[in-house]
């Protein structure tokens, strides 16, 4: 026995050697090919012919080690597609994308056809859509709100950064002027994540309406701590009269530079981009017409396979199923629909949305996202599938945290990144659905992190293994969050409101249907 467990350690460590040796080979390639891209864009090579010479894997690399110093490795920005627009350039992988588009189709007729038999006029699925984003006025103005109040927070930086130069190094004044301002922030970090949820609550905006204003809520938060995180070294390592190579240097960014990265498709900070040369309006137009397509296509999975085994829980005409019965119906029943809709969400959201922006802005880094259904471990999965939000937990958290708060430790701040991707997506489900079910807090940082260390990439049929884990995952808390929502529309409340937000209304009713039975 011991000598197995030996000979497995033996073989993990030949593994983290073999990564660690392909990285570094990888990396060196990448200088190589930067330098061969920059003499030739001297000598006036064109990008299409660039692009022939480079190596299409070494375009999805995400991170470098930085050259001046040791330390993790950095987010690199290049100009390079989305991984599903080049991958559509294959004959056989746009058949699967034109399949998906027959089974919308499908799902349209089927829907109209189900309206006009069954229901007596023709909806499809427009009176979901048209009822999720009631509010939508109320919405905009509220972040019109947080717009302003950021831009606002943009010109303290600058205050701040600009005017400390006039007090001592090290004097009493500067530290009040230094510890003022950080005060400052985090009580306005506090009350930009207070107002809107206060909003929310108090004049019950609906699910899709709330979501948006959610997610911008907390993209607006992440961008100005990652503007504000970027910049402070800036400010604080600023002298007067100090000169760069091409253009005088200055302790804060021009605000145009801040208002580019406010609204660009990535949450790390840079003075500069990659970018585009002109706009392609009908690559734009084709994502939101994309973006149309997958919302009506949730509206069809939600009302034609997933309301139907949720709208009667806790009703009476229920009551002669026990809850176990409903419990395995429903989470299997869901499981297919869920991940059909999840693949929908992260198409929608990841792929035609931001690539629509990213043209808009001629943003020229396209990588929202990697090839996280090869994954063949928890790990992979979770740092492929949302590159944009991951980057940001690597660079301003993970990274933070193994080089100045625990330098070399590994484990704690990736349980910390963990900790606060959990109870972000948990913050903005519960305002969105109007009552607090940790189920997702559960599944992230109970069954995520055991998974996370339990998986590894060399697993056998890992892959099967991942894709049936998310699967299965998104099955349940669909179908635990579907319950809970019906509860709260057929069963009545219990307690007073602010006891009621927490306890969960569908164990109320299983109490109910246990007593009656």
């Amino acid at each position: 026995m011991i000598e197995k467990m030996a000979l497995l350690n033996v073989c993990e460590k030949v593994q983290r050697m073999r990564a660690d040796l392909v990285e570094e080979v990888d990396e060196k390639l990448s200088e190589m090919v930067g330098t061969v891209l920059k003499e030739m864009e001297l000598c006036g090579v064109s990008q299409r012919h660039r692009y022939v010479l480079v190596d299409d894997g070494n375009k999805y690399k995400n991170r470098v080690k930085p050259s001046k110093h040791g330390g993790l490795p950095e987010k690199q920005f290049m100009a390079r597609n989305s991984l599903l627009t080049d991958l559509c350039e294959i004959k056989h992988i746009r058949t699967m994308y034109n399949i998906f588009i027959v089974i919308l189709i499908i799902l349209f007729i089927n829907t109209a056809v189900y309206d006009l038999v069954v229901v007596g006029r023709l909806n499809l699925g427009v009176d979901l859509i048209l009822w999720n984003f009631q509010g939508f006025t109320t919405v905009l103005f509220l972040w019109l709100g947080m717009s302003v109040t950021t831009i606002l927070l943009f010109c303290c930086f600058n205050l701040w950064a600009t005017q400390r130069i006039r007090w001592v190094p090290n004097s009493l004044t500067r530290k009040f002027w230094d510890y003022g301002w950080l005060i400052s922030l985090v009580l306005y970090q506090t009350m930009f994540l207070y107002v809107p949820a206060v909003k929310i609550m108090e004049l019950y905006i609906p699910p899709a309406s709330s979501m948006a204003l959610l997610m911008e809520q907390v993209r607006l938060m992440m961008k100005t701590y990652a503007f504000v995180r970027s910049n402070v070294p800036r400010a604080l390592a600023y002298k007067p009269h100090q000169s760069g190579d091409s253009q005088e240097v200055t302790p804060c960014p021009g605000f145009s530079k801040f208002l580019y990265f406010l609204f660009a498709p990535t949450l790390i900070y840079k003075d500069n981009y990659p970018r585009t040369k002109e706009i392609c309006w009908k690559f734009v137009v084709w994502c939101f017409l994309e973006v149309i397509g997958t919302v009506f296509y949730i509206a069809f999975i939600f009302e034609r396979f997933l309301i139907p085994m949720y709208h009667d829980f806790g009703l009476q005409n229920r009551q002669n199923t026990s809850i176990s019965e409903l419990l395995v119906v429903g989470i299997f029943g869901s499981i297919m629909p869920a991940t059909l809709a999840f693949m929908c969400a992260f198409y929608c959201l990841l792929h035609s949305w931001m690539n629509a922006f990213a043209e808009l802005l001629r943003f020229a880094d396209r990588m929202f996202y990697k090839d996280w259904w090869t994954a063949s471990s928890h790990a992979a999965y979770y740092r492929l599938w949302n590159i944009v939000v991951h980057d940001w937990l690597y660079t301003y958290i993970y990274k933070d945290f193994s080089e100045i708060v625990l330098p070399g430790k590994r484990l704690v701040p990736t349980l910390v990144v963990f900790f606060v991707s959990a109870v972000f997506h948990e913050y903005i489900l519960a305002l969105t659905l109007r009552f607090f079910y940790p189920m997702l807090l559960v599944a992230f940082l109970g069954v995520g992190v055991c998974l996370l260390l339990l998986t590894k990439d060399i697993m056998p049929c890992g892959n099967i293994l991942i894709l049936l884990t998310v699967s299965a995952g998104t099955g349940v808390l669909s179908c635990l969050y579907g319950f809970e929502w019906y509860a709260r529309v057929n069963c009545p409340p219990v307690l007073d409101p602010v006891f009621d937000f927490f306890l969960p209304r569908s164990w109320t009713c299983a109490t109910v249907y246990a007593r009656q039975h």
